[in-house]
């Protein structure tokens, strides 16, 4: 991004209520990284302006949920005013009736970037002339955006199998989602106090067994069915009791005469509209929340229910069927099928062994792959990319398998902890060198896990072999952000790899073997590739070269960079030792990374002060610091300056390698 223009970043939902639900936080982390933010919605309150206003324009619009031609029109006007006055960059526009006023409004495909926010498919729900028109209507406000942001997996794959757009054209960011879950609002610790308050302000007594459900009152969300399950289960149980935690839909209601019973039954709680920083409260009263939903993108309700610790049954539909894990965080059963839900709400509230085992797993889960702080890191990297500036700094990665130095690194500013667990074959190669082959294990991955918020967690496994399988679905349910493949030789070996992983997490490729880059065009041609590496240590080793950075200086390295930037994939090469250290010191290092395009490196063992006569590193952010200083200098270099570099690196290879062969030794950078 240039220093001298902010990127202006438009972002839209139809009212304001679903903004401060599912984008709100995402917006101010955009204006905390220096983007220039425009909020835009319909029936704003004071305090959502006043809210909005310490971080970016707010832009009151005429547009209203439901079909209302005469509002369509006037926000479409509204809109049409603000592009013309207005040149963004990118623009993202959540919910069905924004997402079509805006790609009716003039302006609108002069934005290089329109990100239509898919977050369900209204015409779902629809059937005959009506999902007809619903449908086609999607079908447009797909063709008009650039990219589109599909909250789930499976509701991408539906957009793509009814032809609503390309598969290149939708994503998915992370596992799922919006903006994931605040745990500082869904704080565990309160539980019990939030549950006792709650349950006392309706009279509900605390032996009595409470089911919940929290969204709108209506049709779609199987409001319906959870009713007549309810009765079911009431008829049996007559302490039971349910709480409806939302407002009531007047677009689409529930059957008539179950809700007018619910309306009279002693034994069901309505409480309205809450307030959003009173739903984690509500939710601690519920023994099991209910969410019988037909349609959905994700599901918010269900992260925040898991998040305090609330075991769940949902619908198996796409969305909330990726939310929970079957079985083990919650309980799926056929949308729109009340014997099923009364069965399953039944079996579940007699079982509180496996209750209190969703309720663990459940928060694990949203802790894992949805806090907040995740979710906000993934969608900035994701928009970055999407406008083509990415993060033109350098990824860092630290080796390490305990969390208190993976804390102090993440603090320093290191992007990435890098967790090894390769020990097949690694032993054999390396093992007459100076390098430490790993004793780190899989309970590794959760303790680190843990403990990073905005450092990602990359994991490299082994070579493929016959209990690959099991090892990447361990690696994966425990955390991963990335998962990377090291010392493959064949194009198979890859896909039986990313087959394996199946786009549940990113993917690097180790390129660490001379066969590797010989098959590097085969290879490369496979679907799923997220980032790739060249491993310097092992490679060297291949080609039988006398130092690692030769396959720098005689240009190994930058002609396989160039396969993979004809790919457009992200990649970067070896191992960065201090600053002022190492035989080719790391102020030489870097500028090659930025002629060659490089986005990533490995710390190597002196920033953890594995090797006897460097600087110790009592003070990890200064040393990250020195590497960025030297990043700046080096962006700013000019072509002649970092050929004249390129020349220097290309001397102290030489000299380096005099030393290496006058101490009949092979110098390795350990990790790379």
């Amino acid at each position: 991004m240039s220093e001298n223009k902010k990127i202006k970043i438009l972002m839209a939902t139809t009212i304001a209520k679903a903004f401060g639900w599912f984008v709100s936080d995402s917006a101010e982390n955009f204006s905390q990284k220096g983007f220039d933010v425009t909020v835009m919605c319909g029936e704003m309150d004071e305090d959502f302006i006043n809210r909005h206003e310490k971080f970016a324009h707010v832009v009151p619009l005429s547009v209203t949920r439901g079909m209302n031609p005469v509002s369509t029109l006037k926000c479409v006007i509204e809109l049409s005013k603000l592009f013309k006055k207005e040149h963004f960059d990118i623009i993202q526009y959540s919910t069905p009736n924004i997402a079509f006023c805006c790609s009716l409004a003039r302006g609108f495909k002069k934005i290089p970037v329109r990100v239509y926010g898919q977050w369900g498919l209204r015409y779902e729900g629809f059937s005959g002339i009506k999902r007809f028109l619903f449908k086609a209507l999607e079908k447009f406000t797909c063709k008009r955006a650039t990219h589109i942001y599909a909250t789930s997996k499976k509701n991408r794959q539906i957009s793509i199998d009814e032809k609503l757009t390309s598969e290149d054209k939708i994503f998915v960011i992370g596992h799922g989602g919006t903006v994931g879950v605040d745990f500082s609002s869904f704080d565990l610790s309160k539980k019990e106090q939030y549950r006792a308050d709650i349950r006392k302000k309706y009279n509900i007594p605390e032996d009595a067994f409470l089911f919940g459900y929290t969204g709108r009152i209506n049709r779609d969300k199987g409001i319906s069915e959870l009713l007549s399950a309810f009765r079911a289960i009431l008829a049996e149980k007559p302490e039971t009791r349910l709480m409806l935690v939302g407002m009531e839909d007047s677009v689409s209601m529930p059957d008539r005469e179950i809700l007018e019973w619910a309306k009279s039954c002693d034994n069901i709680i309505f409480t309205g509209g809450v307030d959003s920083s009173l739903v984690p409260e509500y939710m601690s009263a519920m023994d099991i929340m209910v969410h019988p939903t037909y349609r959905e993108g994700f599901s918010m309700v269900l992260q925040e229910a898991m998040a305090m610790g609330v075991p769940v049954i949902t619908t198996d539909i796409p969305g909330p069927s990726e939310v929970i894990t079957e079985g083990k965080t919650g309980v799926l059963v056929p949308a729109k099928d009340a014997d099923a839900l009364y069965k399953e709400m039944k079996s579940l509230m007699g079982d509180p062994h496996r209750m209190e085992r969703f309720s663990r797993d459940g928060r694990r889960r949203v802790e894992l792959f949805f806090a907040r702080p995740i979710m906000l890191r993934n969608i900035y990297n994701k928009y970055c990319e999407l406008l083509g500036i990415g993060d033109r700094r350098i990824r860092l990665m630290y080796l390490t398998s305990k969390p208190e130095f993976a804390i102090m690194a993440q603090e320093a500013g290191v992007d990435r902890i890098f967790l090894d667990l390769e020990v097949l074959g690694k032993f054999e190669r390396q093992g007459h060198l100076d390098t430490v082959v790993s004793h780190s294990s899989f309970d590794d991955v959760p303790k680190l896990r843990r403990v990073l918020k905005d450092a990602e967690l990359v994991v490299r496994c082994n070579p493929v072999h016959e209990g690959l399988s099991r090892e990447i679905d361990l690696i994966i349910d425990a955390g991963a952000d990335m998962i990377i493949l090291p010392y493959f030789k064949t194009a198979d070996e890859v896909k039986k790899f990313l087959s394996i992983v199946g786009g549940r997490v990113r993917t690097m490729l180790l390129f660490e073997t001379k066969e590797s880059v010989e098959s590097i065009d085969e290879i490369l041609s496979l679907e799923g590739i997220d980032e790739a590496f060249v491993g310097l240590n092992d490679l060297h080793l291949s080609y039988k070269t006398d130092f690692m950075f030769r396959l720098l200086s005689d240009g190994t390295v930058e002609r396989i960079c160039e396969k993979f930037r004809e790919k457009k994939i992200p990649y970067g090469f070896g191992g960065l030792a201090k600053i002022g250290e190492g035989l080719v010191p790391a102020q030489y290092i870097i500028p090659e990374h930025k002629r060659i395009g490089s986005t990533s490196v490995i710390l190597s063992r002196t920033f953890r002060n594995e090797v006897a006569g460097g600087r110790p590193v009592d003070d990890m952010a200064r040393e990250i610091s020195l590497i960025r200083a030297c990043e700046v200098e080096a962006e700013a270099m000019t072509e002649k300056e970092l050929e004249e570099n390129r020349l220097k690196v290309c001397e102290l290879v030489e000299n380096a390698a005099l030393t290496v062969r006058a101490n009949n030794r092979t110098t390795v950078c350990e990790g790379v």
